[in-house]
């Protein structure tokens, strides 16, 4: 009797300690089961940062490109035609291969000015100039055509706005002959002609269209700077001649508070990649003695 008593209670031990272990495993795998789903404060957090870093990345890829598209203009001149042909497909991505072909400006007309060190600002420019795109230092002096005819002019620099193009007049004039270049009472009106030959200011502010037409009818200009804008309406216009044009200087290093070129800005980018698509300055583009395409 003492015998299956004693085995009862060992029975019943084992049963006790069997149901325990199986209770204890069940917690733990609640417990494991709790600590593998992260409390939802976690994962809204982790999501956070995922889409933090996301932004990170693409800030800095834009950067890079930014970077990558301003030294372009240091960049021999097939690299530069690479870098056209991929602004004209953002803007008419639907062009075929041969339309494109004919809108692209020719890698021989573009200038190579990676030897020009000196950092790429207002104060530079006119030396800039007159290393690429003067074709001899006498171009800008009084005998020359361009000079005296209306509207023609022989360099033409297009900048991202009005502002701007209103600055660079400012060292364009020192490259006219000192008579003309020499410190004098602006006249109002669309250039500044100082007794002669002037720089041509081609943009809205200020001027209207018909305004910029009639000035550049009674004066010459053998440099102009505008927006392109405004200059591809001259042109469509005829107000503005191509047949003495030198040189078209994009002023591509200056950036906006976005650290955006002009290539780079909504409001410009379509606008310029019109512009060299034009019918007058790719006739340009392709003459004989073609008119280079200069990037600053």
């Amino acid at each position: 009797m003492a015998d299956e008593l004693d085995d009862g209670l060992l029975l019943d031990d084992n049963l006790v300690a069997y149901s325990g272990d199986e209770a204890g495993s069940d917690a733990e795998g609640d417990v494991k089961k709790e600590a593998a789903a992260p409390p939802k404060s976690d994962a809204t957090e982790a999501k956070k940062r995922k889409r933090k870093a996301a932004r990170q990345k693409k800030a800095a890829a834009y950067r890079d490109e930014v970077q990558a598209g301003q030294s372009v203009a240091q960049q021999p001149s097939d690299r530069q035609a690479d870098f056209l042909v991929a602004q004209q497909r953002k803007t008419y991505p639907k062009l075929s291969a041969l339309e494109m072909q004919e809108m692209q400006v020719p890698a021989t007309s573009l200038a190579e000015t990676y030897a020009f060190t000196k950092e790429r600002t207002l104060d530079h420019l006119a030396e800039f100039l007159r290393e690429y795109a003067l074709r001899t230092p006498d171009d800008l002096q009084s005998a020359k055509p361009w000079m005296t005819e209306k509207g023609a002019p022989y360099i033409l620099v297009v900048s991202g706005n009005a502002q701007r193009a209103a600055d660079i007049a400012r060292p364009l004039r020192t490259l006219l002959p000192s008579d003309d270049a020499r410190p004098a009472k602006r006249r109002k009106g669309a250039s500044d002609d100082k007794g002669g030959a002037g720089v041509a200011k081609l943009f809205a502010r200020h001027f209207k269209v018909d305004e910029q037409v009639a000035h550049l009818a009674e004066h010459p200009a053998p440099l102009a700077v505008g927006t392109p804008h405004r200059i591809q309406q001259l042109l469509e216009r005829s107000a503005l001649r191509t047949e003495h044009l030198a040189a078209v200087v994009v002023d591509h290093s200056w950036t906006d508070a976005k650290m955006r070129t002009i290539f780079d800005t909504p409001e410009t980018h379509d606008a310029l990649v019109a512009l060299l698509s034009e019918g007058a300055l790719r006739d340009a583009f392709r003459r004989k003695e073609p008119c280079k395409l200069v990037l600053y």
